[in-house]
Formats: structure tokens, sequence, C-alpha cells
């Protein structure tokens, strides 16, 4: 929480899109149309305030946060404003992942996570690599969805023959458009989040949304996102894995 203006400095998935005051707007709008309850959800410094009828009020820091706080049903139809003037990230510079189940014996760059020091190595290297864990794949999963590894590498495979999901994709997420307006990015970013949150374990997705000369691309494990990015070039595709 910050003592200066009572916001929280949460961040999740999300917040590279819903960095401006414009964009977390339309965002609130996406989630207040779709909880099937009278709800004031508006954009603060840094996230959002939710008033509820009875008058209590909550600060929430990140998408998936909202998300949870207000539990809206999955399946919602909703709006999708546009927000003038919100800018669209940029490149993601962040290393690509293929977390794998088992062992990378011959795999060039990899990672063994059952050793100690496995975050340290990981967050040395700027190429694509793969991380092989025998032991705990979903700890590891955890750890590189979380600080302080998020912040320097993504996800962008998973290969485990035993686990579901980790394998073939199952498709896009249902319901979200093929193609938006830029300035319909963030809106469309909370349309994700709240499919998102009503997938099955153990899914594995990829939805990639145009929007005008770029695409948002989303990947997730039923209701984990992976990664999320912006793609310039709407033909792009992550790296292979390292052989």
């Amino acid at each position: 929480m910050c003592g200066g203006c009572g916001t929280r400095s949460d961040a999740d998935w999300a917040t590279p899109f819903l960095g401006s005051r414009p964009g977390r707007a339309a965002a609130a709008a996406v989630v207040a149309a779709a909880v099937e309850r009278p709800v004031d959800v508006r954009a603060a410094p840094g996230g959002w305030t939710v008033r509820r009828p009875t008058g209590a009020q909550l600060v929430v820091g990140s998408l998936t946060a909202l998300i949870t706080a207000l539990a809206p049903p999955a399946d919602a139809v909703v709006p999708l404003p546009a927000a003038p003037g919100a800018p669209l990230p940029g490149p993601d510079r962040r290393r690509p992942v293929v977390l794998v189940h088992g062992d990378a014996v011959g795999v060039a760059e990899a990672v063994d996570a059952d050793a100690a020091d496995w975050p340290e190595r990981l967050m040395t290297g700027t190429s694509a690599a793969v991380v092989a864990t025998g032991r705990h794949p979903q700890h590891v999963l955890h750890a590189l969805l979380t600080d302080p590894l998020r912040l320097h590498v993504r996800v962008t495979g998973l290969d485990g023959p035993t686990l579901p999901g980790w394998g073939h994709l199952s498709g896009r997420l249902a319901g979200v458009p093929d193609t938006v307006r830029p300035d319909q990015v963030p809106s469309l970013v909370a349309l994700l989040a709240l499919r998102l949150s009503g997938r099955p374990a153990g899914e594995r997705t990829q939805t990639r949304v145009g929007a005008g000369e770029a695409a948002v691309v989303l990947d997730a494990l039923g209701t984990t996102a992976l990664a999320a990015r912006i793609v310039r070039d709407r033909t792009e595709d992550d790296p292979p894995a390292p052989r």
C-alpha cells in the first residue's frame, strides 16, 4: 500500500497495458458492466477504487485483484469502450523461457531448476532458454510468474507429458473478438481477464487479437496468465526453444 496516495503497488500480467488513467477507466467500465449487482468502479492512481452499495470501499492495484474481488460472471456480455490517448506497451524484452517437466538432456542453455541457484542463472541470460525440473514443476512455474523472475522472463511454453495443459494448445479464449481498434486495447485486456477467470484448470490457451498494425497475445494455463504482450508484426511468434 502506498502511504502517500492510498493505492496499492501490486502488478500483474495486465499492468503494462493499463499504465494510464484512461486505460484503467476503460477497464473499470468493462468490469463494472460484468458485475451482476450495483457497484462503482473507478480508476485511481496505480489501480482502482471499488465502492459497494453499502458504502464499503476497496482499493486494488491489479486487474487480477479487481476481478477476484468482484467475481463477475466470466461469460458476461460487456462493452469495449475506447481509451483515448492510452499508449500501447512497448516490445516485451524479457527472456523467453520454456518450462520442461523432466530432463532437458542435450538442450543448449538449459537451466536446472532443481539446483539452488537457478533463479540467478536464469536472470543472467537474454536469449531463449529452457528451464527443466523433475520435482516441483508447479512451484517453478509460480516462481517464474512472480517477482523477481517475472520482471526478467516470460513463459512461452510448457512441456510435460503427464501434466494437463503442458503440451498442445487447446485453442483461444471463447467470447473474445478477433480484432479491436488500438484505442480499445485496455478494454480488451479487461475482457481477456474476465474470460480467463472462468477457464478450467489444465486448459492451455493462446489468444491473439489484432489491434490495427499490432496484435495483443495472451498465453494462459487455466485461469493463470503466463504472458501477455504486444506484437507489432501480426505474424510474429516466439523464438523456438534452444536445442
